[in-house]
């Protein structure tokens, strides 16, 4: 249900898309202009960047046929890019075709995969674009960057993403305090929001909801977790607290412990905010859904090796 209501919402034009209006209108400009063949666009998860790179690539006349997705997390090396490079060779067939290829999550990509890369990215084919897409774009080397029209896509707003899904078939009729939930949780992104409401279609109420979402946010533990790092605990007090959240998502622990960590830094009683920020650095990145754990368990060992 999850994707099926991912894919059902999906933006298809730039008036659909929500909460990056600023970058909705510089983008929409410079594809009407046709001011450049290659895009970078950077942000958070989650919050439309392969989307608006599909609706750029369908605005600049690629068939749905000629836009090409390349995710460089697991396609990383250089054999991959030569591949893609080989398929620029042929131009789509039909008058004024043009192709378009995205790849998400640039910054994975060999140095040997990048380095084969930029020549092309220096002077596409007339009919090719290119749409650079990365959560991280201090990793991107400067001679892309130098290359690219770049994009900054930032967290949606809670109140859009409440509307997002309280315009939905399936939100409509729903509880709010439900929905608050599944934004919450969300954390700026549309899609994870979507994704938590096709979660929850099932929930009675909100503490229901809250457990079918694995969410931290009912779970004492989390904030314990909070405390008992702040205290500078020693791993054997950590890894009890830890198998008290095994049932609860990773990253729901890591928002709960990076909204304490920046109330106690932010807070006019605190006299020294060198400890929570050490907590709060190890906590700044979103962990791997599909590493389970080990991000939490890794985030806490490191305070512990660190003295914390």
């Amino acid at each position: 249900m999850s994707d099926e209501l991912i894919n059902k919402y999906r933006p298809k034009t730039f008036a659909e898309v929500i909460g990056q209006d600023a970058v909705v209108k510089s983008m929409e400009n410079a594809v009407k202009k046709k001011l450049g063949r290659v895009f970078l666009l950077t942000g958070p998860s989650g919050t439309g960047k392969t989307t608006l790179a599909r609706i750029a690539a369908k605005a600049l006349g690629c068939a749905a046929s000629d836009i090409q997705s390349e995710d460089a997390a697991t396609n990383t090396g250089i054999e991959n890019m030569r591949g893609i490079m080989d398929g620029l060779m042929y131009r789509p067939l039909g008058e004024g075709a043009s192709k378009a290829i995205i790849i998400d999550e640039c910054h994975a990509l060999s140095k040997q995969a990048v380095q084969s890369l930029l020549l092309t990215l220096e002077e596409p084919p007339s009919w090719v674009y290119f749409f650079l897409c990365t959560t991280e774009p201090d990793k991107v080397i400067k001679a892309v960057k130098t290359r690219c029209l770049a994009f900054q896509l930032k967290e949606v707003r809670t109140k859009d993403l409440f509307d997002l899904l309280k315009d939905t078939d399936e939100g409509r009729d729903m509880d709010d305090a439900i929905l608050d939930l599944c934004v919450s949780e969300a954390e700026g992104s549309p899609r994870q929001a979507l994704s938590n409401l096709g979660a929850v279609m099932a929930a009675e109420d909100e503490d229901e909801a809250a457990e079918l979402l694995h969410s931290a946010a009912k779970a004492p533990a989390a904030f314990d977790l909070a405390r008992a790092l702040l205290k500078g605990s020693d791993w054997r007090e950590l890894r009890a607290i830890l198998s008290r959240l095994k049932e609860t998502s990773p990253e729901s622990v890591r928002h709960v412990v990076r909204a304490y960590m920046t109330t106690v830094m932010l807070s006019e009683k605190t006299k020294d905010y060198r400890d929570a920020y050490d907590i709060l650095e190890e906590f700044s990145k979103p962990f791997n859904s599909f590493d389970g754990m080990s991000p939490l368990a890794l985030a806490c060992a490191r305070l512990v090796e660190k003295g914390r």
